[in-house]
């Protein structure tokens, strides 16, 4: 399962929720997007080396951005950005869970739901 950026940033926020669905998927992964969206949110270089311990302590695969994720991101822009609002990040995500042929767990459901193909899982915190 590939990790939206808001997900990692609900548990961060100590929603209980999130955690344990992290700590219970098998097979962890977050595209490089989500890692350089989620940085900003750490206040200092302790916070950011937490949450890189966290990454590989918990055995995050990190997808990387190649020609082909580039280049289908391209098109859901395209196709999306001015029906939907999709945007650079978003597309680049979904790009990526789609490569991989990977679940993607979001809480901005409405980002990705009109992208045919793409497997999504809508997690919703009962925290709120």
């Amino acid at each position: 399962m590939i990790f939206d950026t808001n997900i990692l940033i609900y548990a961060d926020r100590g929603v209980v929720s999130a955690k344990e669905l992290i700590m219970s998927t098998q097979h962890r992964s977050i595209s490089a997007v989500t890692y350089m969206e989620y940085v900003p949110f750490c206040r200092n270089k302790k916070e950011l080396a937490t949450f890189e311990k966290m990454l590989q302590a918990l055995q995050f695969t990190i997808h990387e951005i190649d020609h082909g994720i580039s280049y289908h991101a391209r098109q859901l822009v395209r196709q999306f950005a001015l029906s939907h609002c999709m945007e650079m990040g978003d597309a680049l995500i979904a790009a990526t869970a789609m490569a991989h042929n990977e679940l993607l767990c979001t809480g901005n459901i409405k980002h990705f739901s009109q992208i045919t193909g793409l497997l999504l899982d809508h997690y919703q915190s009962n925290e709120n």
